[in-house]
């Protein structure tokens, strides 16, 4: 029977084609090499010798590949995008879990959000920004997206396991996207979140901290003129319940200097989460 075997040198992975044939002496089996095929990432399926190319554990070891080539994952992604936008754009929300689907299968949820989701919220505002989409469309877009992250956030919480997290932003504060896509990804993580809608009063977002106990917030802020709001929610939660706090949005990424406290920026999620299980910042900013 003949197969490919990857061999890892100094980092580097190499392709090998093999077989294995039972040895009735020793009474095992005895693997040989039929070819050096060379540097993993460079073969194809016309490197394995015709006569072994038929074999459909071959075969299937370079359909699975493929996809992992970051060329090939480029353009599956440029297409999916432009699949995505236009079912949006048509109401078709069944298409789009059916894309959401088939993706997940080979790269995961991870990838779609930050490979997939992330840049296209990108794209659908310039769209919008250069009048390209009307008000309307880019609302119904915005929507999809919400259902397609909450399709992903029921999937993920069947079983959390981590830690509990709370997501608010302060009075004044109207988006939600940002809010749901870390909401998603801290949950594809194993944390329970509790992410408070818009508008939810400064009293009833301490009861929440309250009757829920989290292990630490995230205040969310987009606009500049609620920087002050967001002050003095993060001075009420820390003064009363002594938590880490986390806060991000694009008002920090342009006021970071206004804030008198440490400044940590471009955290990634692990790193979030690892500070959070270290408790060791009590006031954490993140743009």
């Amino acid at each position: 029977m003949a197969y490919l075997r990857v061999k890892s040198i100094r980092g580097q992975k190499y392709l090998y084609l093999v077989k294995s044939a039972w040895d009735t002496e020793k009474k095992t089996s005895k693997q040989t090499i039929i070819k050096y095929l060379g540097i993993e990432s460079d073969v194809t399926i016309d490197d394995v010798p015709e006569d072994y190319r038929n074999s459909k554990k071959i075969s299937d070891y370079f359909l699975n590949q493929k996809y992992f080539q970051p060329k090939v994952q480029n353009e599956l992604i440029e297409k999916l995008q432009a699949d995505l936008l236009s079912s949006f754009k048509n109401g078709d929300f069944v298409t789009a879990h059916c894309f959401l689907e088939s993706y997940e299968k080979i790269y995961g949820f991870e990838s779609f959000i930050d490979e997939v989701m992330v840049p296209l919220i990108g794209k659908i505002g310039t769209l919008g920004n250069s009048k390209k989409i009307d008000l309307g469309t880019q609302t119904t877009c915005y929507n999809a997206i919400e259902d397609l992250l909450n399709m992903i956030i029921e999937h993920s919480s069947v079983n959390p396991s981590k830690k509990k997290i709370l997501i608010c932003v302060p009075n004044g504060e109207q988006h939600t996207l940002g809010t749901k896509i870390l909401q998603t990804k801290l949950s594809l993580k194993g944390n329970t979140v509790y992410n408070l809608p818009p508008f939810t009063p400064s009293s009833l977002i301490m009861e929440s901290i309250e009757h829920d106990a989290p292990d630490c917030v995230f205040v969310s802020v987009t606009l500049d003129e609620n920087l002050l709001s967001a002050k003095r929610m993060v001075e009420k939660i820390n003064e009363k319940y002594g938590l880490p706090i986390f806060v991000g949005g694009n008002a920090i990424k342009n006021n970071s200097e206004n804030w008198d406290v440490p400044i940590g920026k471009n955290l990634s999620i692990p790193k979030i989460l690892k500070l959070i299980q270290s408790k060791k910042l009590q006031i954490l900013t993140t743009a």
